[in-house]
């Protein structure tokens, strides 16, 4: 799936990895996945049966980051760079969800009364611990890609 994304980004857009296109195509990929959890999240909600939706797009979104780290580096070990690069966008997912939640759930005391949504029911409290941990690994696939510069891409063990 990987590779079919990269040959459809260079068909549009006529640049390889190395002009930074494969960071574009990981920042919009996993847009598309936090849309997709987000629809999962609306389904379950209306009782239909979203939640398997949400888990897809929470591990496709895992998936998609580590095949295309592997197609990056191979089995090499992160230098000092890769792993600064690594932590720093991990800590923005985690604190860009934590902070979202927090809101939700401050606001939540406000306006539950006026048709906040909050889940009441099991499955939709699964799907939103699904959806919230998703949520951190594609902010932090989206924090990665951002922060990773276009030579980075096109780097190999040999270079």
């Amino acid at each position: 799936m990987i590779t079919r994304m990269d040959r459809i980004a260079i068909v549009v857009t006529g640049q390889d990895a190395g002009t930074g296109m494969a960071r574009r195509v990981s920042i919009l990929a996993n847009l598309l996945f936090i849309a997709a959890g987000l629809a999962g999240l609306v389904l379950t909600v209306q009782g239909q049966n979203g939640f398997w939706l949400v888990f897809v797009a929470m591990v496709a979104a895992g998936s998609y980051s580590g095949v295309l780290e592997y197609q990056q580096r191979g089995m090499a070990p992160r230098d000092e760079r890769e792993w600064a690069v690594f932590w720093k966008a991990m800590a923005i997912g985690a604190f860009v969800s934590c902070v979202l939640v927090g809101l939700w759930a401050m606001l939540l005391g406000s306006f539950a009364d006026q048709g906040m949504w909050y889940p009441d029911r099991s499955e939709e409290w699964q799907a939103a611990g699904v959806f919230i941990l998703g949520l951190m690994v594609q902010i932090t696939n989206i924090a990665k890609a951002w922060m990773t510069p276009a030579y980075a891409a096109a780097l190999g063990e040999e270079d």
